[in-house]
């Protein structure tokens, strides 16, 4: 399930907190320390880390030591949304 960042919309609280909920899902979400309504924010630097999807023919152990790093450091790659 995804998790979102809300922020309060009192003045004198303003806390950030994250919530998991479903996408499909809209639920009033109340801050916990005041219970003041709160407003769901649009995160900026959104940083998702994903495996690279690669069909071999063959086995990755088989390729050269310097095609092999290049495989794990592509398995490793993180992109920014």
């Amino acid at each position: 399930m995804p998790r979102y960042e809300h922020k309060c919309l009192k003045e004198n609280c303003e806390l950030l907190f994250e919530v998991t909920y479903g996408i499909k899902e809209e639920p009033k979400v109340e801050c916990p320390k005041c219970n003041s309504p709160t407003q769901r924010q649009i995160s900026r630097n959104v940083m998702f880390e994903t495996p690279v999807d690669v069909e071999w023919e063959k086995d990755p152990n088989d390729l050269s030591v310097s095609s092999y790093k290049s495989y794990e450091k592509a398995k490793k790659r993180k992109f920014r949304w």
